[in-house]
């Protein structure tokens, strides 16, 4: 009888799974820093 509460209730097979863990992002190949120094190299003169 156990056995078949344990069906009714579905424990025996979980519909909830886990997700996995997300992987970690890499670091970015070019950082905000870059972006000004080019920025800055070919901003036109001010007049």
């Amino acid at each position: 009888m156990e056995q078949e509460i344990k069906q009714a209730i579905d424990l025996a097979n979980p519909q909830i799974v886990p997700e996995p863990e997300p992987k970690p992002e890499p670091p970015p190949k070019i950082t905000i820093y870059d972006l000004a120094d080019l920025l800055a190299k070919n901003e036109p003169p001010k007049k």
